[in-house]
């Protein structure tokens, strides 16, 4: 019993330690000149509404694909609705980081990034 309570405190230390994430990160950076409102980042199988996003500012959220998927961002700026699909694949796996930038000129470049342990 007290062996099972120490390998177990043992995996929550070492998962604390590592900054463990169980699903995909994604980090959304606005670099335009402009805030961004009614924010929302989907892909497959998951819509995340991320509301308003200011010049400069950027988040991090973990999101959870069904599998196989890319991005889609809608978004208002500049007294403008935008739908921007970009290239980029990444799949369920916590291995994943995503940086979605959005420039000046409302196009998104993403950068999809495997982490080893």
């Amino acid at each position: 019993m007290i062996r099972c309570f120490v390998m177990f405190a043992a995996v929550l230390c070492l998962a604390a330690l590592t900054g463990c994430a169980r699903q995909p990160q994604l980090t959304v950076v606005n670099q335009s000149s402009t805030t961004l409102t009614d924010l929302v980042v989907s892909g497959s199988g998951f819509s995340t509404r991320l509301g308003a996003l200011a010049p400069g500012e950027q988040r991090r959220l973990g999101v959870s694909p069904s599998g196989e998927s890319s991005l889609r961002f809608e978004f208002d700026a500049a007294g403008k609705h935008h739908s921007v699909a970009p290239d980029c694949y990444f799949e369920n796996s916590p291995l994943y980081r995503v940086t979605a930038t959005i420039g000046p000129d409302f196009t998104v470049k993403v950068d999809v990034r495997i982490e080893k342990y």
